[in-house]
């Protein structure tokens, strides 16, 4: 049997009104039959798989009535791998809720969310990424989901499913050299993510357009000779080879932690040659990955709905000197043709 949080803190003034005005079936002495059981779901991802257990370590669930002000909330840990997962809210006055759920992992960097006091409106909740004095931002992200639910309270303890979506994205950059024996080194180049999706509200969605530069979390390079396997950024994987592939003894591996990314934010995904000055690539981060976007949903999903889904991506460009070799790009496996897309 799962977990059933019961909530000590925070509880609105209706749990000690008069009887006369509880509900006939949530009596002062029995507030276990009150109020609403909450689960957690999380299948907006690629695969549609309910991966919440998987994901989450912690969860921070607020309340709030119908006039969008906080009336209780819960946090509760140990929540990975328990797959009955849920919180009881034992409310007893009837009207319309709305369900606001913060999940996320632990162990890297937190977002920024805001201490909620009891009365506090809705709008004060966001989750914020972190940066430096400068817009910076070079660690990697905790894993954050983010859900919401409208729902009501009619005198009977209901069960009600609060589905989430994952707003934590890794792109894993990987430069090769078109030539097997070029040799790549990491402090040869200056990788950016320039967006203006640095903080999300409540829902999920941008708080207007909040800019944010996201510098690699993890930054390396691989140089061998041309042996059957290579390692790159920890990970034993053979070179690749076939149409739209090289094998190679070096390599250059950035990978970004990013909030949620937005379509209509065109962030860039800027590549500098540190020892030229020159830019070796600046192109529209968002439209390069959906360009990639599994067939068989197209005609289901839109560009954004297949970037939330989606939250992991590697790409890997070809480099000829100071230039990328436009007809040979590989994104999570998939070989990208560009003969009849306007770069």
């Amino acid at each position: 049997m799962g977990t059933i949080h019961h909530i000590a803190r925070f509880l609105v003034r209706s749990l000690v009104l008069p009887a006369a005005l509880l509900f006939s079936s949530c009596i002062k002495d029995d507030l276990s039959r009150c109020g609403l059981d909450v689960v957690f779901r999380y299948t907006y991802n690629i695969v549609g798989a309910d991966a919440f257990s998987q994901e989450a370590d912690w969860v921070h669930l607020y309340v709030f009535d119908g006039s969008g002000s906080l009336v209780m909330q819960e946090r509760a840990e140990g929540v990975r791998g328990d797959e009955d997962f849920r919180i009881r809210i034992p409310l007893t006055t009837a009207g319309e809720y709305s369900l606001v759920a913060f999940a996320g992992s632990s162990g890297a960097q937190d977002f920024i969310i805001p201490e909620m006091n009891e009365g506090d409106p809705e709008e004060k909740l966001t989750a914020s990424v972190a940066r430096d004095a400068g817009g910076l931002s070079s660690e990697r992200l905790n894993s954050l989901l983010i859900g919401t639910l409208d729902t009501d309270i009619d005198g009977t303890l209901r069960t009600v499913t609060v589905d989430m979506m994952k707003c934590t994205h890794t792109v894993r950059v990987i430069l090769m050299p078109m030539q097997g024996d070029k040799e790549l080194a990491p402090e040869d180049y200056d990788f950016a993510l320039e967006d203006r999706c640095g903080t999300l509200a409540c829902d999920a969605s941008p708080l207007g357009e909040d800019e944010v530069i996201y510098k690699p979390c993890f930054l390396a390079g691989t140089s061998g000779s041309n042996s059957s396997r290579n390692t790159y950024a920890g990970a034993e994987t053979a070179p690749a080879s076939g149409d739209g592939a090289v094998a190679s003894s070096s390599a250059v591996v950035a990978e970004f932690s990013t909030s949620r990314l937005m379509r209509d934010f065109a962030p860039r995904l800027v590549i500098r040659n540190n020892l030229t000055g020159s830019e070796l690539l600046d192109i529209d981060l968002t439209w390069f990955l959906s360009l990639q976007e599994i067939e068989e949903h197209r005609s289901e999903w839109s560009d954004q709905e297949y970037l939330d889904r989606q939250d992991e991506y590697a790409i890997t460009f070809f480099i000829d000197n100071d230039s990328w070799f436009q007809t040979r790009i590989i994104v999570n496996g998939w070989v990208i043709s560009f003969e009849n897309v306007e770069l």
